[in-house]
C-alpha cells in the first residue's frame, strides 16, 4: 500500500509539473505574440526592441519549461537537461546580440553572440541522441548502421543542394568563413541524427518526439536560409526568417507540454527499419553517379560514399545474421546426438499432416522404443549408450523412404511419419526396421544386441488428427512392449482405455484454462476463542457432462499428466482472490491450500507465491500451504529449501495428515513448519480409544513444545470437539463444524453462526 501511495503521489507531482509547464508556455507565447503585434504597430526601432524583448522572454521561459520537464521524466532527464542547455545557450547568444551588437553598424564575425548560439548544436545533438537511446530497447550494430546510412544520405542531399554553393560564396575572411560553415555543418549533423532517429523510433515516439522533430526541421531550414543570406549579404533583421525560428522554438515548447510516453520501442519491428535505409542507399548511389558524370559537390560525394560503405557493411551483417538464423533454425529442429530431426520437427510435420488427412490421404505413424537400453546405459555407461543411439539412427535412416520423416522423440524413442501407407504396409515397415536393429552392433570391441517394440497408428482410419495418431501409436507401442508382440497396430478394444485417459487429460487441461475448476471452503474453528479463524480451500472440477468431481477423480490424472503444478498455482490464485474479497468485506480469514510434489521441488514456486500475494494485495501470513509427510520424503533436501524460502517470506507451512507417514522428530525439528494437522484417523477414534486419545494428547504436547499450532481434522461430532477443547487443542476442522462449502454458502453459514452467538 505504501508503494502504491508513493506511486500515486509521484503521478500527481508529475501532473502538477506538466500543468506548470503548459501555463508557462501559454504566458511566454502570449508575451512574444504581443511583442510582435506592438512591433508591427510602432516605429521600426521601438518595434525591433519590443520583438527582441519578447523573444528573449520566450526563450527564458522555454529554458525553464525544459528544466521542469526534466523533473517529470526521470528516464529521459539527462536528455531534457541537455535540451534546456541548448536553448539556454541560444538565449545567452541572443541577449548578447541585443545588448551589444545590435547598435553596431558592422557586426564582427565571429562574435560572442555566435559563440553562444553555436553552443546550441552540440547540446541539441546530445539531447537528441539521449532521447533516441532512451526510446529503444536495444541498439544493435544493424540499427547503428541503418542510422548512419540514413544520416549520411540526408547530409549528402543537403550538401548537394545548399552547402556547396554556400561555402563557395562565403566572404569576409577566415573568421566569417568559419562561422558561415559552422552553422550549416551543425545543422547537417542535427539533420543526419534526426534522419537516423526517425528510422529507429518512427511513429512510436509519441507526440513530444514529433514536436521535437518538427522544431528541429524548422530550425535547420531557418539556419540554412540564414547562412545563405549572410553569405550573399541579403539577410535583414526582422525578416520572415525570424518567424521560422520562432515556430521552431514554439515546437520545442509544445514537446515539453506532452505527457511522457512510457515504455520502449522495439526498433527491429516493422518494415521502416529496412525500407528507409534501402531508399537512402539508392539515393546515395544516385548522388555518386551524378557527381561522377556531372561534377557534383565534393562534400556531398564524400557523404554519399560513406552512406554506400555503411550500406555494404549493413548488407554483410544481414547476410551473416540470416545464415546464423538458418543454422539456429536447423539446430532447433535437429537432435544433437543423432543428427535426426527432433521432437519439434515431428510436431511441425504433424501439423502439416492434418490437411492431408482431412483430404483423405493415408498417413502412418510408427513409434519405436528400444528394449534393454536402460540396462545397457546403466551397466556400460552413457558414452556407450549415446554411441548406440547414433548407430540406431543410422540403421533406421537407411530403411526409410526419402519422403518420410524419421526423428528421435527423446531418450530411446524414435518415430517414423510415412505417407501413403495403410496398416499392412506400416506393419511391414515396422518389422523391417526391427529386423535391421536386431543385427548386433559393434561398439568399442563389444557386440550389443537390441530389439525394439513398435506401435502403429494409421490415419484417417484411426484418427483424422495427426497429433492424435502419435498418441495412439504410443499406446500401441506400450501394448507391444508389455505383451511382447514386437509390433502392434492400434486397437480400440485393447488400447481404448489409454485413449480415454488421454481425452480426460485434455479435458482437465481445458478445464484449467476455461474456469471449470471451482473451490469449496471448509472452516477451521479456533477453539480457545470460538471464532472461525481460517478456511481450507478444496478443489472441485465442475465437469460439463459428469457434474461436480472431487479431487480423487482428477488428482492422480493431473499428477501423471504433469499438470499438478499448474493446478496448484491456479488453486492458490483463486483462493487468494477469494481471500481478498472477504478481506474487503471485513472478514479476516487465513487461507490453507494443499501443495503438490511438483511445487516442493520447483525452486521458482516461492517466487510465484510471492507474486500472487502481491497481485491480490495480501500479507504473506494470510496463506498457509499444506504438505504431507510422504511428499516431504520424496526429495527432502529440495523440499526443505523451497519451504524455507516460503517461511522466510512469512507464508505459513502445515504438515498435513501428520502421523500416517514417516513421522520423525528429526525431520520435524529441521522443517520450517508452523502447523501440525493430526490425521483424522486418530481424531475419530479418540473418544472410544484410550490409545488414540493418548496419541492426540502427546502430539498436542509435542506441537506446543515446538511452538506449533495443532489442527485436528476430521471432528465428526460434538463429543470429539469437546474432548479436543478440554485437552487444549488449538484448531479443529471437520464435518461437525461444516462440510466444505462454496463461497456464497460459507458466507451464509458464517452470518448464521454469528447471529446464533449473539443471541
Amino acid at each position: 500500500m505504501g508503494q502504491r501511495r508513493t506511486g500515486i503521489a509521484r503521478e500527481r507531482g508529475a501532473d502538477r509539473a506538466l500543468r506548470t509547464v503548459r501555463i508557462t508556455a501559454t504566458v511566454a507565447t502570449a508575451v512574444w505574440v504581443l511583442s510582435l503585434a506592438l512591433a508591427a504597430l510602432g516605429t521600426p526601432y521601438v518595434g525591433e526592441y519590443l520583438a527582441a524583448g519578447g523573444k528573449l522572454v520566450f526563450l527564458a521561459a522555454l529554458t525553464g519549461m525544459l528544466v521542469v520537464r526534466a523533473r517529470v521524466s526521470p528516464a529521459t532527464r539527462r536528455a531534457w537537461h541537455c535540451f534546456a542547455g541548448a536553448v539556454g545557450a541560444y538565449l545567452v547568444g541572443g541577449a548578447v546580440y541585443e545588448a551589444h551588437y545590435r547598435s553596431l553598424d558592422v557586426v564582427p564575425r565571429p562574435s560572442w553572440a555566435d559563440a553562444f548560439q553555436l553552443g546550441f548544436y552540440p547540446l541539441a545533438f546530445l539531447a537528441l541522441l539521449l532521447m533516441i537511446r532512451g526510446r529503444v530497447r536495444r541498439l544493435t550494430a544493424n540499427l547503428w548502421l541503418d542510422c548512419l546510412v540514413t544520416g549520411l544520405t540526408a547530409g549528402a542531399v543537403a550538401a548537394s543542394l545548399v552547402l556547396g554553393d554556400l561555402l563557395r560564396s562565403a566572404a569576409g575572411g577566415d573568421g566569417a568563413a568559419f562561422v558561415g560553415i559552422a552553422y550549416p555543418v551543425g545543422d547537417l549533423l542535427l539533420l543526419s541524427l534526426l534522419a537516423g532517429g526517425l528510422v529507429v523510433i518512427g511513429r512510436h515516439g509519441g507526440g513530444g518526439w514529433w514536436w521535437i522533430v518538427t522544431g528541429l526541421l524548422l530550425f535547420v531550414t531557418g539556419d540554412t536560409v540564414y547562412a545563405y543570406q549572410v553569405a550573399h549579404g541579403t539577410y535583414v533583421v526582422g525578416s520572415p526568417l525570424d518567424v521560422v525560428w520562432g515556430l521552431a522554438f514554439l515546437c520545442f515548447g509544445l514537446s515539453a507540454c506532452h505527457t511522457p510516453k512510457s515504455g520502449r520501442t522495439d526498433a527491429s519491428a516493422g518494415r521502416a527499419p529496412l525500407l528507409v535505409p534501402a531508399v537512402c542507399t539508392l539515393t546515395a548511389v544516385g548522388l555518386l553517379a551524378h557527381g561522377y558524370f556531372h561534377g557534383g559537390d565534393p562534400v556531398a560525394g564524400a557523404l554519399a560514399l560513406g552512406a554506400v560503405l555503411a550500406a555494404l557493411a549493413r548488407t554483410a551483417l544481414t547476410f551473416r545474421a540470416v545464415r546464423a538464423l538458418a543454422d539456429s533454425r536447423r539446430q532447433a529442429r535437429t537432435d544433437e546426438l543423432t543428427g535426426l530431426p527432433n521432437r519439434r520437427s515431428v510436431f511441425e510435420a504433424l501439423d502439416a499432416g492434418d490437411e492431408r488427412l482431412l483430404a483423405g490421404e493415408e498417413m502412418a505413424v510408427l513409434v519405436l522404443d528400444l528394449d534393454r537400453f536402460k540396462e545397457i546405459n546403466d551397466s556400460l555407461g552413457h558414452g556407450v549408450g549415446d554411441a548406440l543411439l547414433r548407430e540406431v539412427g543410422t540403421r533406421l535412416r537407411s530403411q526409410v523412404r526419402e519422403g518420410d520423416l524419421l526423428a528421435r522423440l527423446g531418450g530411446d524413442e524414435f518415430v517414423v511419419l510415412a505417407r501413403d501407407l495403410d496398416a499392412r504396409g506400416a506393419r511391414a515397415l515396422a518389422e523391417r526396421l526391427r529386423t535391421h536393429l536386431q543385427r548386433p552392433f559393434r561398439l568399442g570391441g563389444m557386440e550389443l544386441a537390441v530389439d525394439a517394440a513398435a506401435g502403429i497408428a494409421v490415419g484417417p482410419e484411426h484418427s483424422r488428427n495427426a497429433a492424435e495418431l502419435l498418441q495412439l501409436a504410443d499406446l500401441a507401442m506400450y501394448s507391444a512392449k508389455s505383451g511382447r508382440l514386437g509390433a502392434a497396430v492400434y486397437d480400440e478394444d485393447r488400447d481404448g482405455h489409454g485413449r480415454h485417459r488421454l481425452e480426460d487429460i485434455a479435458a482437465l487441461r481445458r478445464a484449467l484454462e476455461t474456469g471449470e475448476l471451482v473451490l469449496h471452503y471448509q472452516p477451521k474453528l479456533d477453539l480457545p476463542t470460538g471464532t472461525v479463524a481460517g478456511v481450507e480451500a478444496l478443489a472441485r472440477w465442475q465437469h460439463p457432462t459428469r457434474g461436480l468431481l472431487y479431487p480423487d477423480a482428477f488428482i492422480d490424472l493431473a499428477e501423471s499428466a504433469g499438470l499438478m503444478a499448474q493446478l496448484t498455482t491456479r488453486v492458490i490464485d483463486m483462493a487468494l482472490a477469494q481471500c481478498r474479497r472477504w478481506a474487503d468485506q471485513g472478514r479476516s480469514l487465513t487461507m490453507a491450500v494443499n501443495v503438490s510434489p511438483s511445487n516442493l521441488v520447483d525452486q521458482g514456486f516461492p517466487d510465484d507465491v510471492a507474486r500472487l500475494l502481491a497481485v491480490h494485495g495480501l500479507p504473506a501470513g494470510s496463506l498457509v500451504l499444506e504438505v504431507t509427510e510422504s511428499l516431504l520424503m520424496e526429495d527432502r533436501e529440495r523440499a526443505v529449501r523451497v519451504l524455507t524460502r516460503l517461511r522466510d517470506a512469512g507464508v505459513g507451512v502445515a504438515i498435513d495428515d501428520y502421523g500416517t507417514g514417516h513421522s520423525s522428530l528429526a525431520y520435524l525439528a529441521a522443517l520450517p513448519v508452523t502447523e501440525l494437522k493430526l490425521d483424522r484417523t486418530f481424531i475419530a477414534a479418540m473418544t472410544g480409544s484410550a490409545r488414540a486419545a493418548s496419541i492426540v494428547t502427546s502430539t498436542l504436547q509435542l506441537a506446543h513444545a515446538l511452538d506449533l499450532v495443532l489442527v485436528a481434522e476430521g471432528a465428526e461430532d460434538a463429543a470429539t470437539v469437546a474432548a479436543l477443547a478440554e485437552l487444549g487443542c488449538d484448531v479443529v476442522q471437520g464435518y461437525h463444524l461444516s462440510r466444505p462449502l462454496p463461497p456464497e454458502q460459507l458466507e451464509a453459514w458464517l452470518q448464521e453462526r454469528a447471529r446464533a452467538h449473539v443471541s
